[in-house]
C-alpha cells in the first residue's frame, strides 16, 4: 500500500592513507601567502545546492583567516531557497549580476557578461574563481578580456547525463575552447581523468585536483519523522532534477521492497516532484516525501542513503552522511568512483537490481557496514573547511603566480 506524505560487491581493505591531492600542491598544512588575497567568485545563482554551500563553507573559513571574498551571482528562481544571507553571515560580500540566472536568455546573458567586465575591472581581484557552466563561460571570457588570473571549478558537469548527445557535444566544444583561458579544477582524480582525457578539455599541466570543503552536519530530530512507516529507511537527498535520476531510486526501492519491508525517505524538491509522487504510487512503494529539509534532519531519518545519479562531481550529501554514520550505496559514475575507492560508498551497478542488492548487503552485513562507516568518517574529517582552506589558499596563490 502506497503512502505519500508531503511536508513542505566491493571488498574493504584496512584504511589506507588518504591521497586525493596532487603532489604539485604543498602537503597539509599548506602555508598561507604573506598577505591574504582578494578572491572574486562568479556563480550563476546562490540556490541551496552544492556549489553555493561550498562557497559558504570555504569563504567563511578564509574570512576567519583574513582573506576577502566577493561573490558575483545571478538571481535564484522563485521556487529556490537563496543562500545569500548565509554567505554574508560568513563574512563574504555578495553582489547581484543583472541578467544572470538559471535559464539561457541571450539578451540577459549579454547584459551579465558586459556587467562582469565592468565590475571585475573595478574590483581588481587577485584571482577570479568561476563556478557552474554559464557563469564559467561569462566569467572566463571577462577574465580573458581583462587579462586576470582565473580558476574554473567543475563541481559536476553538464557534458554527460543532462542533455541530448548533440547538445552535449556542443557544450564540450565550448569547454575545449575556453580551457586555455583559466586554470581548471576537478574535485577528484577520476573527474580530472574524465574531463581531460575522455572529453579532451585542457592540458594536464593546467588541471588541479582538490576536494571541496564540506561543513559538518548534526543529526536533528524533526516532527515529520513521526510520519515514517516501518521497515528499513532508504533515503534520497538532493534536488529532484533529471541528472539525479530519482526514477532509478524508486525502481531500486521497489526491488528492495520485494525482499524486505522498506520505507523510502525522499528529501528534496523540484519540478520533478509531482511526476515522481505519481511514479511512487504506480510502483506501490511506501515513500515519505519531505521536500527541502536540512541535511541533519534528513539524515537522521535514514538507515541508508541511496544515490542514483547519472553523473556527480563530489556530492556533499555523501560526505555529510559519512560524518553522521549513515552508510551509502551509489553507482560508479563521476566522482563517486573515487569515493568508492576511498571507502565512503559501496559501489554498485547503476541498475535497479544492482543498487537494491548493494543496499541489502549493507543492511544485512554489520561488519561490512561498520568498515565502510569507519573509513567514511575519516574521509569526512579530512574534508572539513578548516583542513582544506590552507590548500585552497595555496591553489589561489599558484593561480595568481602563474597568471
Amino acid at each position: 500500500m502506497l503512502t505519500v506524505h508531503c511536508t513542505s560487491p566491493v571488498p574493504f581493505a584496512p584504511f589506507a592513507p588518504f591521497r586525493p591531492f596532487p603532489p604539485s600542491l604543498p602537503s597539509l598544512p599548506a602555508p598561507f601567502p604573506p598577505l591574504p588575497m582578494h578572491i572574486v567568485h562568479v556563480i550563476a545563482r546562490l540556490n541551496d545546492g552544492g556549489p553555493a554551500r561550498v562557497l559558504a563553507a570555504l569563504g567563511s573559513e578564509l574570512a576567519r583567516l583574513g582573506w576577502r571574498s566577493t561573490v558575483l551571482a545571478g538571481a535564484t528562481a522563485a521556487d529556490e531557497r537563496d543562500l545569500t544571507a548565509e554567505l554574508r553571515a560568513g563574512g563574504m560580500e555578495v553582489e547581484t549580476v543583472p541578467g544572470l540566472g538559471r535559464r539561457l536568455r541571450p539578451l540577459g546573458d549579454l547584459t551579465a557578461g558586459a556587467w562582469l567586465v565592468r565590475r571585475l575591472k573595478a574590483l581588481r581581484p587577485d584571482v577570479v574563481h568561476t563556478h557552474t557552466f554559464k557563469a564559467g563561460v561569462l566569467g572566463r571570457l571577462a577574465c580573458r578580456r581583462l587579462q586576470m588570473p582565473c580558476l574554473h571549478t567543475f563541481h559536476g558537469h553538464v557534458l554527460a547525463g543532462h542533455f541530448p548527445a548533440p547538445v552535449a557535444y556542443g557544450l564540450r566544444l565550448i569547454e575545449r575552447a575556453l580551457a586555455p583561458i583559466a586554470h581548471l579544477h576537478a574535485l577528484t582524480p577520476g573527474q580530472r581523468r574524465e574531463l581531460c582525457r575522455v572529453h579532451r578539455i585542457g592540458t594536464p599541466r593546467r588541471w588541479h585536483v582538490l576536494p571541496v570543503p564540506v561543513a559538518a552536519v548534526v543529526r536533528r530530530p524533526a516532527a515529520w519523522h513521526a510520519a515514517l512507516g516501518p521497515g528499513a529507511r532508504i533515503g534520497f537527498l538532493g534536488r529532484l532534477a533529471p541528472v539525479k535520476d530519482a526514477d532509478l531510486w524508486l525502481e531500486a526501492l521497489a526491488q528492495l521492497a520485494r525482499l524486505r519491508p522498506v520505507q523510502g525517505v525522499l528529501c528534496g524538491d523540484g519540478g520533478e516532484r509531482p511526476r515522481l509522487e505519481a511514479r511512487a504510487r504506480a510502483l506501490g512503494v511506501a515513500v515519505h516525501v519531505a521536500g527541502f529539509v536540512p541535511a541533519g534532519e534528513a539524515l537522521a531519518a535514514m538507515d541508508l542513503l541511496l544515490v542514483s545519479s547519472r553523473n556527480e562531481g563530489l556530492p556533499l550529501a555523501v560526505i555529510e552522511a559519512a560524518g553522521v554514520g549513515v552508510p551509502v550505496v551509489a553507482p560508479a559514475v563521476g566522482g563517486l568512483v573515487d569515493l568508492a575507492a576511498w571507502g565512503a560508498v559501496l559501489a554498485a551497478p547503476r541498475t535497479p537490481l544492482g543498487l537494491a542488492a548493494a543496499c541489502l548487503r549493507l543492511l544485512d552485513d554489520g561488519e561490512l557496514r561498520q568498515a565502510q562507516l569507519a573509513r567514511a568518517a575519516a574521509l569526512a574529517h579530512r574534508l572539513r573547511p578548516q583542513a582544506l582552506a590552507p590548500r585552497y589558499a595555496a591553489l589561489y596563490s599558484r593561480v595568481h603566480r602563474e597568471g
